[in-house]
């Protein structure tokens, strides 16, 4: 009886070992419990289970599209969040990872393979379908083409020519929606569902790497790296993120992307009196857009009025900006105006509807300092053709410029030049004698 007693326990013992083992008995670790990862990055996680002969863990994830786990290793796969679960093989064990997935970080190779794709040079033509202006544009999260509205609204502009690196080509005469307050446009062409529409973000923190791709001076396919200088600024009641990445004339319109290869912002002006102190609207404000369906025509803004006559011009200040310039509408005649400060800058603007000769001299009222007081004359996009030159005259000191211009539309900044004290540079008059002729 004996000998078949312990024949029976050892049956019992045998039996009980197969039989799933409860929670309360043994434990399941697993190590980290979060994980962050970028796309297209791997991370092994560990699982340990006490308690338990042999065990055998079975790995499974929430969102494959997200991330994928074998044997711990877990694979992400795409921006979003997972939970990897294991689990022990013929018991209830069971633990959790939190799985983080955010894009790569893209440096400006990069950058400039995954966005540019997506970019366009937008190019306004005129009834006779003849350029007259050029700047930027991407394909929106919507599958829409987004650009600046003073893009689009020059007095001459009949419609809007779309050319992506690829080749794609579109032409429209419509917009979608626009906005003149925050500079913003939607144009009215096809859905692109053959091109990729670039994912959108909020800016990041102030000195996060940004990079800003566009059309500068017509020349397609370029990116320039900086960083996000401040990430809200406001002007005009509007706000802006002002970034350095260089950027110029054509630029507008174009993208500005985080290293992620998300849009923040819409590249649409930069200081003229500053190095790289450049602007672009949140991305987030084309939210506001309404849906208008205009005509290109139908937005024109029109030109400044042919100069002629003869009449004096005073400074009316805020005037540190082109688009603030104060306008001149004589032929010929007296500018006069004010330095506040070293920093003060005056901008005045005119047009000309035939080659013209300009002839400009001027100078601070208080003579003594007039080397130190300059101007520049620059043309529609900005860009300068000349700046003044020093001439003594008796000894005194004038600044001078005399050149022949095509007919357009001209700027002319004043500034002050640096060599005095900061005192000298205050309340400082000066007038200025020019003729068109």
């Amino acid at each position: 009886m004996k000998k078949q007693g312990l024949i029976i326990g050892l049956i019992l013992v045998m039996l009980l070992s197969l039989l799933p083992v409860s929670a309360s008995a043994a434990s399941l670790t697993v190590s980290p419990k979060t994980v962050s990862l970028q796309v297209g990055q791997s991370k092994t996680v560990k699982a340990k289970a006490s308690g338990v002969t042999k065990p055998v863990y079975v790995w499974s994830t929430s969102n494959a599209k997200i991330a994928t786990v074998k044997n711990g290793k877990i694979t992400a796969k795409a921006v979003g969040k997972a939970t990897i679960t294991v689990s022990v093989q013929k018991t209830k064990l069971k633990s959790t990872v939190s799985v983080t997935v955010k894009p790569k970080v893209l440096d400006a190779q990069a950058a400039f393979k995954a966005v540019n794709p997506s970019v366009a040079i937008v190019e306004m033509l005129d009834a006779n379908g003849q350029v007259t202006s050029f700047g930027s544009g991407y394909v929106s999260a919507k599958g829409e083409v987004v650009t600046n509205y003073h893009v689009v609204s020059g007095e001459m502009n009949h419609r809007a020519r779309v050319r992506f690196a690829d080749g794609t080509l579109y032409e429209t005469f419509k917009l979608k929606r626009f906005d003149p307050d925050i500079d913003l446009a939607v144009l009215d062409i096809p859905l692109l569902t053959s091109i990729r529409p670039l994912p959108v973000a909020t800016a990041g923190s102030t000195g996060s790497v940004v990079y800003a791709l566009g059309s500068p001076r017509g020349v397609s396919n370029t990116i320039t790296q900086g960083i996000l200088s401040n990430r809200q600024v406001y002007e005009g009641g509007h706000p802006y993120l002002q970034f350095n990445a260089s950027v110029t004339h054509g630029n507008s319109g174009g993208p500005l992307i985080d290293v992620y290869g998300q849009v923040i912002g819409v590249v649409t002006w930069g200081r003229i009196d500053s190095q790289n102190m450049n602007y672009a609207v949140p991305v987030s404000q084309l939210k506001s857009l309404k849906y208008t369906n205009e005509t290109i025509v139908n937005v024109q803004q029109p030109s400044l009025p042919v100069v002629s006559g003869e009449g004096d011009t005073q400074e009316q200040e805020l005037n540190d900006e082109f688009d603030d310039a104060d306008v001149i509408q004589y032929a010929r005649g007296y500018i006069e105006g004010m330095t506040y400060d070293r920093d003060d800058i005056d901008t005045f603007v005119f047009r000309v509807d035939r080659r013209t000769t300009l002839y400009m001299v001027g100078t601070y009222a208080k003579n003594a300092i007039g080397q130190y007081w300059a101007f520049g004359l620059f043309d529609a996009n900005g860009e300068t053709i000349r700046y003044s030159e020093d001439v003594i005259d008796k000894g005194l000191h004038y600044q001078e410029i005399e050149l022949t211009i095509p007919p357009g539309e001209y700027y002319v900044a004043t500034f002050s030049l640096s060599g005095l004290a900061l005192n000298d540079y205050r309340q400082q008059a000066y007038t200025m004698y020019y003729e068109l002729n």
